[in-house]
């Protein structure tokens, strides 16, 4: 093989992708490892972060003994945002990371939201501060763990340590900068406010550069490791969700996009620097002059939930043949909803404690019945964050990709429930391969997106009209469950 090709790595929740791919995102190269986290507490999730680093040099390993060395130019890299590591000056874990999905800071959530509403400068980030935010982290650290506190030296986000550890360089870029809750989105830069306001020193924030930047080159120790000759280099990177948006088009075509992995993603982009009111705002910023902006919410338990209704309630692992139980008499006629916040919600009601939920349950209801509604709940999640977030202009289409987006009901559920056309990529297009794309985007200092495969499912007249009388029920249903909670909004 001697044509050049680019690596990528994707730091995931629950597993390390690598992947190989040229110049036409032909993959010649893909495999997943998996992993588990910690959870020591109820509430708490946590990792050994060096569990990454030997997973990713063994992932690299593997592949440079599948193609030559000489034919990789460069590395991108991308991961789940918002996980912190906090590293001392020797550049070793303190502790293990806090995960993003972590709860442990939920109580001091609120006293953080309001020192932050002090100070005119820093009032914007209270509105994304959250459980899982590196700012709420880090205070957690200090109060609960002070000895460990005065050890760090470097707040670092999961890719960020993996690169740290591939190439000796600390440094992170734009997007989970501007996602830490530590930093302006207004002068993009590392906020002063919020480290005078809460004590912090500057030294612990690593450098933010655009995502396709070329920070280093694998260190002198890693080429010898991997019998390397010639060091290969390694750009900033960006989360996995900016990651997903710019192998979509989505930065290209300004198009929204929905991500159905782990957690349900809804990706809205505009390239004026737009700061929303709701929703999580991500500076991307791809190169030095990319003023790109996603506004970003999540259905934290996202694709999750079918998982969990196959696996955990059904106990089977026959996806497809449970879906296709499902009679298409019943989209938009279902009686039962589903209300698809699991683990707690962050985007729209700020309510970590939120649970799951089954309505419209008769002695009739089956599991087809239930089932549908599990797919439908999260459709109709989705589209009330989109609707919280969206352009002032109306999308062409949305794209959807991750795990979820195998299943064509699930795609047909979606086209109507939001009333757009759905486009669904026929090639394999995920977080790591956007990783890959930054790496060329540094080399080559240019990327021309190839024409891939893909197809436009149009939403059924009849069917959208149903389910959006449907979605106005969840709405409804919605503010009350949340008032039967007793935190009505």
């Amino acid at each position: 093989m001697s044509a050049s090709v680019y690596v990528g790595l994707d730091i995931g929740t629950t597993a390390i992708k690598v992947a190989a791919v040229t110049k036409q995102l032909k993959t010649v190269f893909e495999k997943q490892y998996a992993y588990d986290y910690l959870t020591p507490q109820k509430g708490w999730t946590e990792i050994e972060p060096d569990t990454w680093v030997e997973i990713a040099v063994n992932g690299l390993r593997e592949l440079f003994q599948k193609l030559p060395a000489e034919t990789v130019k460069g590395i991108g890299i991308t991961g789940q945002m918002h996980t912190t590591v906090f590293v001392n000056k020797h550049g070793f874990s303190v502790r293990p990371a806090i995960m993003w999905n972590d709860n442990r800071t939920k109580e001091s959530i609120p006293k953080i939201k309001q020192v932050l509403k002090s100070n005119e400068q820093s009032a914007h980030i209270s509105k994304v501060v959250s459980t899982g935010s590196p700012l709420a982290n880090l205070l957690w650290v200090r109060e609960n763990e002070p000895q460990l506190f005065e050890q760090i030296d470097k707040v670092l986000i999961a890719k960020d340590y993996v690169k740290w550890k591939l190439t000796g360089i600390y440094a992170t870029d734009y997007c989970d900068a501007s996602t830490s809750s530590l930093f302006d989105l207004h002068t993009d830069h590392w906020s002063k406010e919020v480290q005078e306001l809460f004590g912090l020193d500057s030294k612990l924030f690593p450098e933010i550069r655009p995502a396709s930047a070329i920070v280093g080159e694998l260190t002198e120790e890693l080429c010898k490791e991997l019998k390397l000759e010639k060091a290969i280099p390694v750009v900033s990177g960006t989360g996995d969700n900016a990651a997903s948006a710019l192998v979509s088009g989505s930065f290209k075509t300004m198009q929204p996009l929905i991500s159905l992995g782990t957690s349900g993603v809804v990706v809205i982009p505009n390239g004026q620097h737009q700061l929303k009111a709701r929703g999580k705002n991500v500076i991307a910023r791809i190169t030095e002059t990319d003023n790109s902006i996603i506004t970003q919410g999540t259905v934290q338990a996202g694709a999750k939930i079918n998982s969990w209704w196959l696996e955990r309630i059904l106990q089977t692992d026959k996806y497809s043949e449970e879906q296709e139980k499902i009679p298409k008499e019943l989209l938009g006629e279902n009686e039962v909803f589903f209300f698809p916040h699991m683990n707690g919600e962050k985007t729209l009601f700020a309510e970590p404690d939120l649970k799951g939920a089954f309505i419209g349950l008769g002695l009739e209801t089956g599991r087809t019945e239930m089932y549908l509604a599990v797919l439908e709940g999260l459709a109709f999640g989705i589209r009330q964050l989109f609707e919280a977030m969206k352009n002032e202009e109306p999308p062409e289409y949305f794209t959807i990709v991750g795990g979820g987006a195998k299943s064509k009901l699930w795609i047909k559920i979606f086209a109507n429930v939001l009333g757009y056309p759905i486009k669904r990529v026929l090639t394999s297009q995920e977080a790591v391969h956007g990783a890959a794309i930054l790496a060329i985007m540094g080399v080559e200092e240019n990327f021309t997106f190839p024409k891939n495969g893909a197809q436009l499912l149009q939403p059924d007249p009849v069917l959208v009209e149903k389910y959006s009388q449907r979605y106005k029920k969840y709405v409804k249903l919605t503010q009350l469950l949340l008032s039967f909670g007793g935190d009505e909004k």
